[in-house]
């Protein structure tokens, strides 16, 4: 049964979806829902949300003149959800820990929102084209971080993502598989060098097999790739030049883009990878 507040609004399907939604993501920005819970229905979605605000459900951020809307959960919005029932065991948060989990500082938020973007534009894309499904696009680390031994200890791994879909073709279906990482410039591409080197390790160690319920003797059985999106075509190059120095150095395994391009076309020729930019052979699509 749909939830009720004490000031009569009534929860809809959409809703509920979208408070948790922001549960994982944290915020998100007016234009992020408008694609994600209301195509071509701009005018509802300003309108709805606008409802949800006034009902306590949700929360804008502070913001000068011209800059965009964006949206948090309240502890209001969170207490509708667990007492209907829908959040997970894997989700229950104190208010403490949940106050904790809103804080998005201003250093942290152009990184939430780049992840904003990543996932709307492929979430988009993926119900535009009949031959993909989505399986899952989750952005809250407590569900798929992991921890690696390298040779100076074990080292815990915090993806911005996890991605799986699949691509329907006339003689079989192929699940993609990767996690995903953006760069808005602030750590240093050394940083991004090593968390490439802790993914290829949780390969070959078979840590993901085991995350994905197979055995650790099989890691070749649960592949993955690492997405990574730059905020330009200078870092892209860079981090590619970076990741030929590792030994032995990369090939397929990382697809690096800009975020303009994921935006653009997620599905399209824009991925490229090491052995790509070896060869100089430039991007290609994700999928094949």
């Amino acid at each position: 049964m749909p939830a009720i507040d004490p000031r009569n609004v009534m929860l809809q399907d959409r809703d509920v979806s979208l408070l948790l939604d922001l549960v994982e993501s944290r915020v998100l920005s007016l234009d992020h829902v408008r694609t994600l819970f209301f195509p071509d229905k701009n005018d509802m979605a300003k309108k709805r949300v606008q409802r949800l605000k006034s009902a306590g459900f949700l929360t804008e951020r502070p913001r000068r003149i011209g800059e965009p809307s964006i949206l948090h959960l309240t502890w209001k919005g969170y207490l509708a959800l667990r007492k209907g029932g829908h959040v997970g065991d894997d989700s229950q948060l104190s208010p403490k820990t949940f106050a904790r989990r809103m804080a998005v500082s201003d250093t942290t938020l152009a990184h939430e929102l780049m992840i904003g973007d990543v996932r709307t534009s492929f979430i988009a894309a993926i119900r535009k084209h009949k031959q993909f499904e989505q399986l899952d696009f989750d952005v809250w680390p407590r569900h798929y971080d992991f921890t690696v031994s390298r040779g100076h200890g074990s080292v815990p791994v915090k993806p911005d993502g996890h991605v799986r879909f699949i691509e329907k073709r006339s003689d079989e279906e192929v699940e993609y598989d990767c996690f995903l990482e953006v760069d808005t410039g602030t750590e240093t591409q050394g940083r991004l060098v090593e968390k490439c080197l802790n993914y290829r390790e949780y390969l070959r160690s078979g840590g993901y097999a085991v995350f994905c319920g197979g055995k650790r003797e099989e890691p070749r059985t649960y592949p993955f790739r690492v997405l990574v999106v730059c905020g330009n075509e200078k870092r892209r190059d860079n981090l590619a030049e970076r990741l030929l120095q590792v030994h032995p150095p990369f090939s397929t395994m990382v697809l690096i883009t800009t975020q303009a391009e994921c935006v653009r076309d997620p599905l399209g020729d824009i991925w490229m990878t090491v052995a790509a930019y070896r060869e100089s052979t430039g991007p290609s699509s994700l999928c094949g």
